[in-house]
């Protein structure tokens, strides 16, 4: 373990240790604050939680917070300290406070910042999952992922057969059927390298199918266990939305009852319009996408099938697509439907057609 520290002989006995840590792959940038002085600066060039827990030693004795970003490192180090007895807040990039005209990037000044900001209470944090909900969420992501990547390579097979002037023999309806799987593995293109492209992208589309089976089967099983299979019967009342759709809007959430209002959880899945202030006037302007992106996308599809089924929805949706627009429409029925799901799953009650209690 190299260390690098930097120390300024202040007495922080008795006294609130703030910590930031800029973490990236291969190191730590560790900077600690008691009321606003830097006690420590320390670079972790190979980080690892025991030579941080060595730092943190220095400091027994006193109340130690800890704050890092929400990124690519997970949440292995939050449980650590957690299970330590800890306190530690993971903060989403997208939310801490900027300085105007300060556009310099260390990483000192990151975990000087953080550590400030936390000393300071300024830090929003993130809800953290337990490790068992997030491996389910996992499995549920993946399926996902698997579905889109199956998805791109349906539009390179017909990219590939379009721009070689193939014509496929088979309607809109009837593609990717078991026939049409067939047809693709008979196609000869007459070059040896074409049919080569084409056999690679079939037996990937293959695989893929198979995983995907393969994924749907175990998130259905985990959809009929007990944590969710009272939750999941609540949402299939909704039309548009079958037992895969409700398990990934459940798994994004999880517990419904840590937002307040039906406006927070809009605000959590990035449905909450845009603010354009000037002067004495305000205008709303598109989602901010700042949200949940997975749990977003999957409300947004299924509202163009909910649309069809509820006819109060319908007729919310003309009216708004006539003054602002489709993609505006769909969007605001959208964020009622995530506070009707609010209301269903505080209440434990099924969707009703034309369904108006307040969120």
């Amino acid at each position: 373990m190299a260390i690098k520290v930097q120390r300024n002989k202040i007495n922080f006995k008795g006294k609130m240790i703030n910590i930031g840590i800029d973490m990236h792959k291969r190191f730590w940038h560790i900077t600690v604050l008691v009321e606003g002085d830097i006690v420590m600066a320390v670079t972790l060039s190979r980080p690892e939680y025991d030579s941080f827990k060595k730092i943190l030693t220095q400091f027994e004795g006193n109340y130690v917070r800890i704050v890092y970003e929400a990124g690519p490192g997970g949440f292995g180090l939050y449980d650590r300290l957690t299970d330590d007895g800890i306190e530690c807040i993971v903060t989403p990039p997208s939310l801490i406070p900027t300085e105007s005209g300060n556009k310099v990037k260390t990483d000192k000044k990151d975990s000087y910042k953080l550590a400030k900001l936390l000393e300071s209470n300024m830090l929003k944090k993130v809800w953290v999952l337990t490790p068992e909900q997030r491996a389910q969420r996992q499995l549920v992501r993946t399926r996902r992922q698997i579905v889109n990547h199956r998805s791109d390579v349906m539009r390179q097979i017909k990219s590939l057969l379009l721009f070689n002037s193939i014509e496929i023999p088979f309607p809109s309806r009837q593609q990717w059927t078991g026939s049409f799987i067939k047809w693709l593995h008979e196609l000869d293109l007459k070059d040896e390298y074409l049919n080569k492209s084409l056999k690679a992208l079939v037996h990937l589309f293959d695989y893929l199918s198979s995983e995907k089976r393969r994924l749907t089967h175990e998130v259905i099983q985990l959809a009929r266990e007990e944590k969710y299979a009272s939750r999941v019967k609540l949402l299939k009342s909704i039309p548009g939305i079958g037992a895969l759709s409700a398990m990934e809007i459940l798994v994004e959430l999880q517990d419904i009852g840590r937002f307040e209002t039906a406006d927070e959880l809009a605000a959590y899945l990035g449905l909450t319009p845009s603010q354009y202030s000037s002067g004495e006037h305000i205008r709303m302007g598109h989602i901010t996408h700042m949200g949940n992106s997975r749990a977003r996308t999957t409300l947004i599809e299924s509202s163009w099938i909910l649309i069809n089924k509820d006819q109060d929805m319908r007729e919310k949706y003309e009216n708004i697509k006539y003054r602002r627009g489709g993609k505006r429409a769909i969007v605001a029925i959208a964020r009622s439907l995530s506070a009707r799901i609010r209301r269903m799953l505080l209440d434990e009650i099924p969707y009703k057609i034309g369904f108006q209690k307040a969120a």
